[in-house]
């Protein structure tokens, strides 16, 4: 697998490193999307076996594409330049906004106009965030991959109601005692470290990435995919929720791979290729290109 290491900053001036899949020459995807970001999960990074898979796999069938970190890449990290810790232990997820919007300035400032984004898991959640409150016109396409349920509500009313709030109620203590920034060992919604303060960023009362209500903001072509084995409370049909609630896309589809476990790690050339298919299907038109 040859690939073009990139790096590139978002507006913060913190760097974030990727690789460039380039189409072989002469290959060319069909529709009007030429190029896809990908944007790994929790304590991922861009080279991720699914993320770094499925940028193979479509740069295969003629799309450039850029997998790129995140700062919540891996699970703590510090900046060199200031000593600042990052990683997806500390993440506050709107900031990584800047992030996703550095990938698209990187591919439009390489000529590519029909941009499309695609994440795995956490992934996903950031992709489908970004078109539903960026206002990105450069964005044409989303695709959420195995999308994760950011509920409050919804995992108070799940068998997990009672860890979940053991968990919520130590991130809040910590809060109000100033500690917002001090670790702690959460075994849901996924088993990983996490700050108090991002733990209640992401999983609080406010819900403030809860896709199933910001659906109806994303305005351009959407694909979600996911596999049936993902019955966990996290992901228990969020990829059916998300697409029957994204009213105001202009194409919305929705595909259940059978078999196919989180994130289709184990079902990698049936994830790609149900995802170039259904960039193939794609219109100017819908798109607005």
């Amino acid at each position: 697998m040859i690939v073009d290491l990139v790096s590139t900053n978002n507006k913060e001036g913190v760097r974030l490193d990727g690789a460039f899949f380039a189409p072989p020459a002469g290959a060319e995807g069909l529709g009007p999307v030429d190029a896809v970001l990908l944007i790994h999960g929790s304590r991922g990074n861009f080279c991720d076996p699914t993320t770094k898979g499925m940028a193979d796999d479509l740069r295969g069938q003629g799309y450039a594409c850029l997998a790129l970190n995140t700062t919540a890449h891996d699970t703590v990290w510090s900046n060199a330049a200031d000593g600042a810790y990052f990683g997806n232990a500390f993440e506050v997820l709107d900031r990584t906004r800047s992030d996703l919007r550095a990938g698209v300035d990187y591919l439009w400032g390489a000529g590519y106009r029909g941009i499309a984004l695609l994440g795995h898991s956490m992934g996903a959640v950031r992709v489908a965030y970004y078109a539903a409150v960026e206002g990105d016109e450069r964005a044409t396409a989303v695709i959420p991959v195995s999308p994760v349920r950011l509920s409050h509500s919804y995992y108070l009313a799940s068998k997990d109601a009672e860890e979940f709030r053991s968990i919520l109620e130590r991130a809040q203590e910590l809060e109000a005692e100033g500690r917002s920034q001090e670790l702690i060992s959460a075994g849901f919604p996924i088993r990983q470290l996490f700050s108090a303060a991002s733990y209640l960023d992401k999983h609080g009362p406010a819900e403030r990435y809860n896709l199933v209500k910001l659906a109806p903001r994303i305005k351009m072509p959407m694909f979600v995919v996911s596999g049936s084995l993902e019955t966990h409370t996290r992901l228990r049909d969020m990829a059916r929720d998300l697409a029957l609630a994204a009213v105001n896309s202009p194409k919305v589809e929705c595909v259940i791979i059978e078999g196919g476990e989180h994130s289709l790690s184990n079902r990698r050339a049936e994830a790609a290729a149900a995802v170039s298919g259904w960039l193939a299907s794609l219109s100017h038109q819908r798109v607005g290109v």
